[in-house]
């Protein structure tokens, strides 16, 4: 059997589906704090709520199937039943259920799977931001993917659009904000693209490319690494023995595009800005996940060899690097006490001096994340509800020296939330067929704002991940002090999948804004339409 050692891109629903898995004991202690995870992961994990079949309701089991299709290879290759482009299959065969691909080819040494990528989208909103304005996409490309003898994966994915329309609110968009040919060379074009190889060492793998990587335990967001800033290249280690798990990347990253004033500058001009991240993941009493996290956001011209050693105690080396760079510490758990509930918590250490807890001294920077994830709520089989609170205090993320802010080409490498801010999250899901996803969601949040007048920073609060803390600057920074802005927005958004591999994506929202000093209320509501396809 040739197993499929390529990851499942972050962005696949099928990660949705085995959390609920998790969450309903049907997989017990299973995690998506840590995602993409491989093909053949999946397909375990697929064919081990097969064996629980009685326990799913008749919607997850047309979830199941259809899974087990798409990872037919994993689970048992003799039964893969895939449609080709150029491998002979007739047109009606694109208007089915099964996987669909340009062309696909598998036998015991090399698998190749190519698939076509478009995606026509619209968007418009009025109000009070932006007026009444929209903006149309159309985005086309190609991914190509297999394994090869077993120990070797290749992915590789790329595509590109073209923006018609109002290209201010466009950036409201923070991938495309964050899309170098679109923002930084004024472009109507826009590009992405990932690839990787991957190696299978047997207990551990070795990765060398780029993909996104998500880590935290966050629904609305996620503290460590999300996708809100462009994908980056890394170096990655993947180590798991039974519930162990250990995760080395090391990557690099665009600095930012411009100083903030005040802050001190240390790096020389020309130099690189790298991420160095590891973690250890374990399960403890049958019911607990726990997580440890350390992070460095450094600059050098070359890797720094102490943060190559995906063992070192980064904060350690950090001091004895003469405390020029930026470290982070993090703690997570998961509580899985009875099926259908799961707990979760966050505790994200970006600084902290413990003789001085308490004083509100604004070098104590710490973010925090807690919630509640529920299935089958009301006794409804497919309705699911996420209550989440986060917290991020004055300066987390930023830095006192330029460039060293937890940042990838201006754009936060965490949470979409500002520092000094906090935000409240309730999200029902609703799944009755395998056809039809939908989220009903709430947010509301305040976020303190530095001050500043006719462009110039007035008073640091905090409120910024591309300010950090000057020596001008006051050395107590109370929660949420500086201009509030308050959020409250309700959005309805649905999946539909009419034909396998053929979506259509539509969202509204109504959002609410109001700022004390100068007194302001922005309303608006928004609306989006999209179509994709994967042939």
């Amino acid at each position: 059997m040739l197993s499929q050692i390529e990851n499942v891109p972050v962005n696949n629903q099928v990660y949705e589906f085995l959390d609920r898995m998790g969450v309903k004991g049907i997989l017990p202690l299973y995690s998506n704090t840590m995602i993409p995870i491989s093909r053949h992961h999946v397909g375990e994990l697929l064919q081990r709520v097969d064996s629980q079949k009685d326990r799913l309701t008749s919607a997850e089991i047309q979830y199941l199937e259809k899974f087990e299709q798409e990872f037919m290879h994993d689970i048992d290759p003799s039964r893969e039943n895939a449609v080709g482009l150029f491998n002979g299959s007739s047109p009606e065969d694109f208007f089915s259920d099964r996987e669909k691909y340009l062309y696909w080819h598998s036998d015991s040494s090399v698998s190749l799977y190519t698939e076509f990528i478009g995606t026509l989208e619209y968007r418009a909103i009025s109000g009070d931001s932006y007026g009444s304005t929209h903006a149309s996409f159309e985005q086309h490309g190609a991914r190509a993917r297999g394994t090869i003898k077993n120990k070797l994966a290749y992915f590789l994915q790329a595509t590109n659009g073209t923006l018609s329309g109002d290209k201010s609110f466009a950036l409201s968009d923070s991938r495309l904000r964050g899309n170098v040919k679109f923002n930084n060379l004024n472009s109507p074009y826009f590009d992405f693209t990932e690839g990787y190889l991957r190696a299978d060492l047997d207990w551990f793998n070795f990765q060398f490319g780029r993909e996104y990587t998500l880590v935290g335990t966050g629904y609305s967001d996620r503290l460590l690494l999300s996708e809100n800033a462009p994908a980056f290249d890394f170096l990655k280690i993947d180590a798991a023995y039974k519930s162990f798990r250990f995760v080395f990347l090391h990557a690099s990253l665009l600095g930012d595009s411009t100083v903030a004033p005040g802050i001190r500058v240390v790096e020389p001009s020309g130099s690189n800005k790298y991420l160095a991240l590891h973690r250890i993941q374990f399960s403890a009493f049958d019911i607990l996940n726990v997580g440890i996290s350390e992070m460095i956001i450094y600059q050098r011209f070359t890797p720094e060899v102490a943060y190559l050693n995906p063992i070192n105690f980064y904060k350690s080396s950090e001091h004895s690097l003469r405390d020029r760079d930026n470290a982070f510490l993090n703690f997570d758990l998961e509580l899985f006490p009875i099926p259908k509930y799961k707990f979760y918590g966050m505790w994200l250490i970006d600084d902290i001096d413990v003789s001085k807890m308490g004083t509100g001294w604004w070098g104590n920077e710490f973010g925090w994340q807690g919630g509640a994830s529920l299935a089958e709520v009301a006794g409804v089989s497919d309705l699911d509800v996420v209550v989440e609170y986060t917290r991020i205090e004055p300066y987390v993320y930023s830095n006192r020296l330029n460039g060293n802010d937890y940042t990838h080409n201006n754009i936060g490498l965490g949470h979409h939330l500002d520092p000094n801010s906090e935000e409240w999250f309730v999200q029902s899901r609703y799944r009755p067929m395998k056809q039809l996803r939908t989220w009903l969601t709430y947010t509301r949040s305040r976020h303190g704002e530095n001050i500043v007048n006719n462009g110039q920073l007035v008073r640091n609060v905090g409120g910024s991940a591309l300010q950090g803390h000057r020596d001008v600057d006051s050395d107590v920074a109370p929660f949420l002090d500086g201009d509030i802005a308050k959020r409250n927005a309700l959005q309805f958004r649905f999946a539909f999948e009419p034909i396998n591999n053929l979506f259509l994506v539509g969202t509204y929202e109504l959002r609410d804004e109001t700022r004390d000093s100068p007194s302001s209320n922005n309303r608006d509501s928004y609306f989006s339409l999209q179509m994709k396809m994967e042939y």
